[in-house]
């Protein structure tokens, strides 16, 4: 069986979204000063690297990450190649929909991200969830409309994956958030295997 991790590295150096905290990684307690083992303290953004976007991110008192049902977020899903169009996506640029699919978009980070039309067209066609490369699944100028529009629909939204070396086609997806308290994000770790895994066939949302 074969994964592939599509997580970002959390690091120091990373790309972080604007006004967003960098990653801190602080030893507390080290080998290396004759304690007993090594502690790190981790601070970092509920919307760093690899996340997921509850309601709350933009509804106050609507579902934090810690809430959501993870059936959205493990089941099998699509992997579309949106590199090279480079410009904000149209509901045109995307193939045939199918309802409570799970559609992952490569590209996102060289600015085919969405449109508030084609997130719309997204909740028209009853997907389910939604992921993309870039660290925020808007276009530049619509980036509160797209999520406004997907998150009050009950779609999933999934950012900052890391697709770049992963071909299109079809996967079965473990994208799963940590669970953090009244959380507006959630970091996570992404996984796909190939929908052929034999142990899988039979999963299905």
């Amino acid at each position: 069986m074969k994964i592939i991790d599509i997580s970002k590295t959390i690091s120091p150096d990373m790309e972080v979204y604007p006004k967003d905290p960098v990653p801190v990684l602080t030893r507390i307690l080290g080998l290396k000063h004759g304690d007993l083992y090594n502690v790190s303290k981790l601070q970092l953004g509920t919307h760093t690297g690899t996340h997921v976007d509850p309601p709350l991110h933009l509804f106050p008192d609507e579902m934090d990450v810690s809430e959501m049902p993870l059936e959205p977020l493990v089941g099998s899903a699509r992997l579309i190649d949106m590199s090279g169009i480079q410009r904000p996506i149209e509901p045109g640029d995307i193939d045939k929909l199918h309802a409570e699919e799970i559609l992952l978009m490569k590209g996102a980070q060289d600015g085919a991200c969405l449109t508030a039309l084609c997130a719309q067209h997204l909740v028209d066609n009853n997907i389910r969830t939604i992921g993309v490369d870039a660290l925020s699944i808007g276009a530049s100028d619509e980036e509160y409309k797209v999520h406004h529009t997907l998150l009050h629909a009950g779609i999933v939204i999934i950012e900052g994956l890391e697709l770049c070396d992963v071909e299109a086609g079809k996967y079965f997806l473990i994208c799963l958030p940590l669970k953090i308290a009244n959380g507006d994000g959630g970091p996570a770790r992404a996984i796909l295997i190939s929908d052929r895994y034999p142990a899988l066939a039979e999963y299905q949302h």
